[in-house]
């Protein structure tokens, strides 16, 4: 088994996802992953219109998306009732500023990518074996359009050797199990930013995460299945915090162009909001956020979020990349 690298670090616990038909985004995440989906609720009212900037008589119809037991790598699916609503990432969009992907396990990814294809699912490519660098290992990857603008990243973990990052996190899943349909929760979710040191700094001084992978990028290999230039530099750093799981890939492309999708990631549209961090202490969270002078999209606040509960919520932008970070201290 690996060790944690951030003991104290918070890990992704919710990825906030705008939908455009809530039975069409179900039928991935409960039925396909095999996350245990809530019952529907109406989420409304003053507090509501204030955490996501919308004006009165606005609701969304919400579901929460997990693995029972696992605090980490939920999803919390969102149609909001207003009537104008836009896909925040265009398909020909392979890579963009702001919050990209959400990342799932499998052990079968050759067959899970032939019966997503069967369904209907447009897939980047075919799965594609890679070394990534040093202790890292060997996983096997793919990416696919999911529902509503967001883009699937399936990995198979390759690598059975415990002193590989890879080998290390394989023995963790097999340990810890996985959804009735072989997946897993969001095990990574990739952040795309304009300064990959001020993004990281957030991870770091705010939400106390550790650095797993810091690399670069570069092989046609990988290129290939990302859909980006075949002679494409991209800056990564993998973050980690108290889990496995819920870990975020930071990325900054570093000689080719990247569109900036940030202002159109925001409610109601539909794709992908927001990342959610639980914290233990939100005035030493706040205070780590006000020293990186972090942008305030909305102030701290009690709220009564689906899925999660009575909280306070305070959510600012990433200062690398204005991607919106919401923090929540669970009452």
């Amino acid at each position: 088994m690996g060790d944690i690298v951030a003991p104290e670090g918070s890990p992704l616990s919710v990825a906030v996802v705008g939908v455009e038909a809530m039975d069409k985004s179900l039928a991935f995440y409960s039925d396909i992953i095999g996350l245990t989906a809530s019952a529907p609720q109406v989420w409304e009212g003053e507090t509501f219109e204030k955490l996501w900037h919308l004006p009165p008589g606005s609701k969304a119809n919400a579901v929460f998306c997990e693995l029972p037991g696992v605090a980490v790598g939920r999803v919390l699916l969102l149609e909001f009732n207003a009537a104008k609503r836009k896909h925040i990432r265009p398909a020909d969009v392979a890579r963009a500023y702001g919050l990209i992907n959400l990342n799932f396990y499998t052990d079968d990814i050759v067959g899970d990518s032939k019966t997503l294809a069967a369904k209907g699912y447009h897939f980047w490519s075919e799965p594609t074996h890679y070394n990534l660098s040093g202790k890292a290992g060997t996983p096997t990857e793919v990416v696919f359009d999911g529902p509503d603008s967001m883009a699937i990243n399936l990995v198979e973990l390759t690598s059975t050797d415990p002193n590989t990052r890879v080998g290390q996190m394989r023995a963790y899943v097999k340990e810890h199990g996985r959804t009735p349909t072989g997946y897993t929760p969001v095990v990574t979710t990739s952040h795309c930013a304009r300064n990959i040191t001020k993004a990281g700094e957030f991870y770091i001084k705010v939400l106390k995460s550790g650095i797993l992978i810091d690399e670069v990028l570069s092989g046609p290999v990988q290129n290939h299945f990302l859909r980006l230039p075949e002679k494409a530099k991209t800056a990564v750093k993998f973050f980690q915090g108290n889990h496995m799981f819920g870990k975020t890939a930071l990325s900054q492309p570093l000689n080719y162009p990247c569109v900036d999708l940030v202002h159109a990631a925001v409610a109601p549209n539909i794709g992908y909001i927001a990342q959610v961090f639980v914290v233990k202490n939100m005035a030493e969270t706040k205070a780590a956020c006000d020293a990186m002078r972090c942008e305030v999209y909305t102030p701290l606040m009690d709220i009564d979020m689906p899925g999660v509960g009575r909280c306070q919520s305070l959510i600012v932008r990433n200062p690398g990349s204005g991607a919106l970070q919401q923090i929540i201290q669970i009452a």
